[in-house]
């Protein structure tokens, strides 16, 4: 008969723990060390038990979805990427708490859909998709170690609107929207000089904005004028994992010679507080000097990055070229940037050049009949 787990006092951290299906619990914290362990430590252990009781084990015949969830975060987890994890973990917690108690077997795709529903505040098509792939992602990876197939694969959830370029004139506003004094104040420069700077960074070099925002010195090699990125967010993607290499363009190549003078830390771009942008910052910072500008509220800072594919297909820049500047692993993602609708200029010069025989023949013809 197997030993009953007994609560054990971790000294280091001051809590009491416990081993339990082969993995090590926290029970509660304490401020010193007692002979036996507190109630709350025991009403947690008993809360353990209730919860493997109710979970089966990845060997049972019949699984829950708390159980397939648990599964997975536990073997695919490790092997993710720190910013996958930190996208789908909430939307699994948040879908557990509503049907973990379910079996797989008796799962259905409405169920995914009650799920969306119960969540108002995902209003985006992108964010609902976000939802539903993550819960799909975990039981198309069950299927058939724990489960036999995915309960919810007839349901499907439309994507979102892509996202558009960022216009030149739009991106000139957005400059000039966040005030004139980017030059000024070298060895103080302001929150809107600190992000102009980004905003350079990200319309020279076709770099994603978490990207711009998590680049570090150690990534620069000024010699070779590139940024050499070990981490990226298509590396999980490669067979063989490589760095993605960003070859530097004069303009940005002189700005970080600037930031680098100024030895204020670790990261490339800093805030005013001197630590690493975030997303939802830059995204705010956008949307002020956007508002100020009087832009539409569709015009993102990612619509930075989508002009500069667009610029390389109007400048003749072939896919593949393309597709290494831009740092994506299949080439089909890099046509979903090849997109020529409203490219004006574009097109009137691809119409020109269709139509110089016709216009040949009409000046050597003697008659011309524009209906023949």
């Amino acid at each position: 008969m197997a030993r009953k787990a007994r609560p054990w006092f971790n000294t280091e951290r001051r809590c009491w723990m416990v081993y339990l299906g082969g993995r090590k619990h926290t029970l509660c914290s304490v401020a010193r060390k007692t002979r036996h362990p507190p109630q709350a430590a025991l009403d947690r252990l008993d809360d353990l038990h209730r919860e493997i009781r109710r979970n089966p084990s990845p060997d049972a015949a019949q699984q829950t979805v708390a159980s397939v969830i648990e599964r997975y975060i536990e073997v695919a987890f490790p092997s993710l990427a720190a910013a996958t994890v930190a996208l789908r973990l909430p939307y699994l917690q948040s879908f557990a708490e509503l049907h973990g108690w379910r079996l797989v077997s008796d799962c259905r795709a409405d169920h995914l859909q009650e799920w969306l529903t119960k969540h108002p505040g995902w209003q985006s098509d992108w964010a609902k998709r976000d939802a539903v792939l993550a819960v799909m992602t975990v039981f198309n990876w069950a299927k058939p170690k724990l489960i036999r197939e995915n309960p919810f694969a007839g349901f499907h959830q439309r994507a979102g609107t892509s996202r558009r370029d960022l216009t030149p004139e739009e991106f000139q506003a957005i400059l000039r929207a966040t005030g004139t004094s980017a030059g000024r104040h070298w060895k103080k420069p302001t929150p809107a000089a600190r992000f102009r700077q980004i905003l350079v960074f990200l319309f020279f070099t076709g770099c994603r904005p978490k990207e711009a925002s998590q680049l570090r010195w150690s990534d620069v090699d000024f010699q070779r004028r590139v940024l050499v990125l070990r981490e990226h967010k298509t590396i999980t993607m490669q067979r063989r994992p490589a760095p993605r290499i960003v070859p530097l363009h004069p303009v940005v190549l002189k700005l970080l010679h600037v930031l680098k003078a100024r030895n204020e830390g670790e990261h490339v771009f800093l805030n005013r507080r001197h630590k690493a942008w975030v997303k939802d910052t830059l995204s705010l910072r956008l949307r002020r000097a956007r508002d100020v500008a009087g832009i539409a509220a569709d015009a993102k800072l990612y619509g930075v990055r989508h002009a500069f594919g667009t610029r390389g297909i109007v400048n003749g820049r072939d896919i593949k070229t393309l597709s290494v500047l831009m740092g994506h692993s299949d080439v089909k993602t890099t046509e979903l940037y090849a997109h020529i609708a409203g490219q004006r200029d574009h097109l009137d010069a691809a119409m020109r050049k269709v139509t110089q025989p016709l216009a040949r023949a009409k000046r050597s013809a003697a008659v011309f009949h524009p209906g023949v």
